[in-house]
Order: C-alpha cells, then structure tokens, then sequence
C-alpha cells in the first residue's frame, strides 16, 4: 500500500476495536488493496500506538475476509507469524445478493446511551401519531404496501408456516394480507432455503436491502420510551424514518429507509442494538409486523402509527 493510501486509515479508536477493523478493511476494499497488504496495513496501524486491549485470534484477518467477501482462503504473514484463514462465507446462490452465515450486530446494550436518548427527544405515543405526515388509521395493508415498494417490486408476506411473493400491483386482489412481511423486495419468487428446499420466504429470495426495522421490545420500558428511541435514532443520527407499527403486543416496529450502502447501514444498526434494537431484524429476510394486518398471536390489530411518504 502505497504512503497517501496508508495515511488515509483512521487510526483506531479507544473503543470498537473489532467494529473499526471491519471499517478499513472495508475501505481497503474499495480501494483495491489486495487482500494480504489490507491484512499487513492494518496490523501495522493497530500496532502503531497502545491500544486497550490486545486483538482477538485472527480478528483483522476475519474482518478483511468478510468485507472482501468471496471464498477460497487466505494466507499471508504476520507479527505472530504464518496465518492462514479459510473464508467461510459463501452466497446462498450463485445470484444472490446475500451470504449463508450473517453475523448478527455485535453491539451490547448500553443503559447510558438508552437513557441518554429518551432524555434528549422525548416522543409520547400520541405525539408520534400527531407528528406523523400521513394518517393511515384508516388505510388496508395493501394499500401501505403500495405506498412502500414500487409496483413491479416482488413482496413476501406470511406466517410462521407459510409464506408467498407476489408483485406489489397484484397486493389488491388479495382478499386478506398475512401479518407478517419481509421489509426488503424479492428477487425471485422462490429461492433455495438453508435447508436446501424451495421456499418463498428464505435468505436466497430476498432482494437488496431497503428498509432496515428497528424492533423496540424491552419490557421494562414504556411505549413512550420507546418512542423516544425511535425519535432519537431518526433526528439525533438523522436517520430517515418511514413507519413505526405497533406490533399488537409490547413492541414497535420503526422502519427506517436503507443508505444504500451495506457500511453505513451496519453502523446504524450497531448503534441501534446499543440502544436495545433486536439483532435479528438485521437479517435481510427477517418477517416483521405488516402494517393494519391482524396479528395471528394477539388477534388484534397492528396499528401504523407513524408514516412519511415522502
């Protein structure tokens, strides 16, 4: 790597260690670093000053794989001498958008944080629905289908035992909609599940990412508190918010608009678990609740409270 390029690495902060290899690795990447000198570049920045604690077993190397994606393996020297990795990761299919394994955020909750952001943007449940640009109390599921995805984009809605992938424009000749939905388009109808078996709703099928759903759903917290989560993540990061559902139980669902850009888009995500978001939703086919449908567990109905068309 070349001097200006080298310069170009932050150096490493004194906390998230493991989440800044990821970050130059990824910014090496883009760079079109080979992979053994991002491996090189980044050991030498880590080592170019104290840090709080000592990397973990071949943590650069992992975090070089994954951003690098691809398979095959690594090899390549190091301080701690000969290394090699074998990368793991491989797509679901060959035209896939996504990986088999999807680690989850690796972020922790943070008590401090939580209470820093429900102090700084106070949000009621009935503030929120005042403060929403659009009522749709009174609007069908299909009806905020279309207003959330383009009408040749493909939708998968279900259950816990069934699911289906149909274009957005055919939403209205559904009679009921499912009460849960998959926040990202399809891009195919039927893809090849973990277990090797078509499916409709599977990791292979779903499309890029275009929404990321922050489930709020600590029990130990008010829905105003989860509210003001919410607010928090929308004007103090300045994420763009689209919709919050109530589930019909004890948690809230807020969509927030995908960045376009997988990096940006797991740092929001990080944060967001600091302040109590459930990891899963970061998967990219992850069911969640679907706008005014009734839920199948609490035979009630899943109120959108929030919503911004633009």
């Amino acid at each position: 790597m070349d001097a200006d390029l080298y310069e170009s690495l932050h150096d490493f902060p004194v906390h998230g260690i493991h989440h800044h290899c990821l970050r130059l690795a990824s910014f090496c990447n883009s760079k079109n670093v080979p992979r053994d000198e991002a491996v090189r570049s980044i050991h030498r920045k880590f080592s170019e000053r104290p840090q709080r604690r000592p990397l973990q077993p071949n943590e650069i190397e992992k975090a070089v794989a994954k951003a690098y994606g691809g398979s095959g393996g690594l090899s390549f020297k190091n301080m701690r001498g000969e290394v090699t990795f074998q990368q793991v990761f491989t797509k679901t299919s060959e035209g896939s958008y996504w990986n088999n394994q999807f680690p989850r955020p690796s972020s922790k909750l943070e008590p401090r944080m939580v209470g820093k952001a429900i102090k700084s943007t106070p949000w009621s449940m009935e503030d929120m629905f005042e403060d929403s640009p659009l009522r749709v109390c009174d609007c069908t599921p299909p009806e905020i289908i279309q207003m959330l995805f383009d009408p040749n984009e493909l939708v998968c809605c279900g259950t816990k035992y069934k699911s289906r992938a149909l274009p957005v424009h055919d939403c209205f000749s559904i009679s009921d909609v499912d009460d849960c939905i998959v926040p990202n388009p399809s891009r195919l109808a039927i893809g090849i599940g973990m277990s090797g078996k078509e499916n409709a709703h599977c990791r292979d099928a779903t499309g890029k990412r275009k929404y990321i759903v922050i489930e709020s759903d600590r029990e130990e917290q008010s829905f105003d508190d989860k509210a003001s989560i919410i607010r928090y993540l929308r004007d103090g990061v300045g994420a763009k918010l689209k919709m919050v559902v109530h589930s019909g139980g004890k948690s809230l669902h807020a969509w927030f608009k995908s960045s376009g850009n997988n990096l940006t888009d797991w740092e929001f995500m990080q944060f967001a678990c600091e302040l109590g978001a459930d990891k899963e939703m970061w998967r990219p086919e992850q069911f969640t609740r679907t706008p005014n449908a009734v839920s199948s567990k609490y035979n009630l109905r899943q109120k959108c409270l929030y919503f911004d068309p633009s």
